[in-house]
């Protein structure tokens, strides 16, 4: 074989490697272009022929891959009982928690009552039962993988016997047990005054009957069982469905609220949706954006204590110097006993919503209607009180109806409940601490409607509503949080506690309304990301929901805008190049020859 022949095959050679690679690249475009595209956080990505892309993105689920789990660890924490209601606490070990179902088993007809617990593991039940012995079986089970945890039996025993009594502790019944015990030692104890105190029975006082009904009362320094009595929309509880009263239609809204506990900490669940009939306001009205069920999840310490730290930023409450943490301008603040949250005093522009609506305040900015109670819906079916809320307890007579609540003036919102005594609990602070509605206690006991210490500046303070008022320290009853330190019919011994507020100590308007700082520490840096610019993905920002603050990209595994994606089609693999290099060097040789 001569030179040139010898050259041609070795030419016909590298030549012929050079396009079966390129082919055979081509042919596996398809596979490498569906290897190069991702799906969203929680998804993966499967064939499907019978798509035209040829595969799609679909949830995954981590039992598609053989593994097994422990059975889940169930812990009961707490057990109370009032006589009827039952609540029952704890928490589960498992390494999926929301996988796992929490059953209490009354036995007989009953239906088991089932809970799942929260992010953190915990998880409340509330089961309802008159009888004077109660047993409850208590598993948690991972329903897919079939397994149970052992089984936990709570007795509860409501007999009325000493010995009883003394058993009952194993469950931490007290509470169910106190009133029960007054009544059944009548007889057994009328000769032995000194043996009643061991019910631990204050109210009895040696007298055989009551002369009318008492005021429970709560330790301050734990107040989980508080909040468990306090809340309404509980599971177990009576719900009324409810009318939103802006549209014709005849709607049943109802309320949900969930609480669990672990021993700093309470968690509250809720649905956003009031127990009492409602007005969504413009944005239903106008936007057809009428009030619907959220999903909120707060975290309020369950023994509040006094923030000493100071240096907080004092941005949305300057009057404040720092010494609390402010409460948001807009948004959430605190959280109403039937599970809607209270809001700061600010409108969606930044002017002062109640203000506006008595005609202190004109908003030029965008239209704003308080509907009863003070409250209305905002963007996204998102129910919310500015101020008052104190419909939570009132009630509509014969012939009335929800629109009787009379908020035409500020000085007409106390009459609603002016029925001689302390207000009850409208709500629950960031901090853990109650808030009170229109009515407490001044320096002398007196009943009083409760007034604010902010007025109005003089001069122009711009838009900002917040920078409208100046605390002055003694001009109403509050502090500069807008809450004071006292006793309550709850608490007798005092604890420091905010108020609802229509009017300050010269008759204006009783800004902030409901409180704008916070007097005690909260939890608030501990979730949502504390001052993470970025979090919040999935609930504030996200797919389908808002685009992401300013510098935050895409959220958890998406690209940045800038990065563009380059087809491995253009890119020769290294054996292509290789090939290629070895004819360029053939050639380099024959010319050279």
């Amino acid at each position: 074989m001569n030179r040139d022949a010898a050259w041609l095959v070795v030419v016909l050679i590298l030549g012929g490697s050079i396009l079966a690679l390129l082919n055979s690249e081509e042919d596996n475009s398809n596979l490498i272009n569906i290897e190069e595209l991702t799906c969203s956080p929680g998804e993966v990505l499967v064939s499907n022929t019978s798509l035209v892309e040829g595969y799609e993105c679909i949830p995954f689920d981590p039992h598609t891959i053989s593994h097994t789990h422990p059975e889940p660890v169930l812990t009961v924490t707490y057990v109370v009982d009032d006589g009827t209601l039952i609540v029952v606490t704890g928490s589960v070990d498992h390494l999926h928690p929301d996988e796992i179902t929490v059953r209490a088993d009354q036995g007989g007809s009953m239906s088991p009552t089932t809970t799942q617990p929260n992010i953190n593991r915990a998880w409340s039940l509330t089961l309802q039962s008159t009888a004077d012995k109660v047993y409850i079986n208590i598993t948690a089970s991972h329903d897919l993988e079939q397994t149970f945890s052992e089984t936990i039996l709570v007795e509860i025993n409501r007999t009325t016997s000493d010995e009883t009594n003394g058993s009952n502790n194993n469950t931490n019944d007290d509470n169910g047990n106190s009133t029960d015990n007054n009544a059944g030692n009548e007889t057994d104890n009328g000769t032995q005054n000194g043996t009643d105190n061991s019910t631990g029975n204050e109210t009895d006082n040696g007298t055989d009957e009551p002369t009318g009904p008492t005021q429970q009362t709560y330790d301050s320094t734990d107040m989980g069982q508080f909040w468990l009595d306090v809340f309404r929309c509980q599971p177990g509880q009576n719900i009324t469905s409810v009318d939103d009263l802006t549209t014709t239609a005849v709607e049943t809204h109802e309320c949900s609220v969930s609480i669990t506990l672990n021993e700093t900490h309470i968690t509250i669940v809720t649905n956003g949706l009031p127990d009492h009939d409602f007005e969504s306001t413009l944005a239903c009205s106008q936007a057809n954006d009428c009030t619907r069920a959220q999903n909120y999840e707060w975290t309020i310490p369950r023994s509040p204590v006094n923030d000493t730290t100071g240096d907080h930023d004092s941005t949305n409450c300057p009057e404040a110097n720092g010494d609390y943490e402010c409460a948001a301008a807009l948004g959430e603040v605190a959280i109403a006993i039937n599970g809607v949250p209270f809001y700061g005093p600010e409108d969606g522009p930044g002017g002062d919503a109640v203000a506006s609506q008595h005609g202190a305040y004109e908003e030029d900015r965008q239209p704003i209607e308080l509907g009863v109670c003070h409250a209305h819906n905002g963007q996204g079916g998102t129910f919310h009180y500015h101020a008052d809320a104190n419909c939570l307890h009132w009630h509509p007579e014969e012939g009335e109806t929800m629109l009787d609540y009379d908020i035409s003036t500020p000085a007409a919102v106390a009459q609603n409940t002016a029925n001689g005594s302390h207000s009850a609990v409208i709500g629950v602070a960031m901090d853990g601490y109650p808030i009170y509605g229109l009515w407490g206690y001044d320096d002398q006991m007196n009943i009083v409607e409760m007034k604010s210490s902010y007025k109005l500046k003089q001069g122009e303070t711009g838009y900002n509503g917040i920078d409208d008022y100046i605390y002055v320290q003694g001009l109403g009853h509050l502090d500069v949080c807008n809450g004071h330190f006292g006793p309550t019919p709850e608490f007798p011994d005092g604890i420091f506690h905010y108020h609802s507020t229509m009017m300050n100590g010269e008759g204006d308007m009783g800004f902030p309304y409901f409180l704008l700082c916070y007097h005690g520490e909260t939890f608030l840096g501990e979730s949502g990301g504390g001052d993470d610019p970025c979090a919040g993905y999935g609930e504030t920002w996200g797919p389908g929901i808002g685009p992401p603050p300013d510098g935050c990209g895409g959220g958890p595994g998406a690209q940045l805008e800038d990065v563009e994606l380059v087809s491995s089609q253009s890119v020769f693999s290294p054996y292509t190049l290789m090939m290629i290099l070895l004819l360029i060097s053939a050639l380099i040789w024959r010319k050279r020859k």
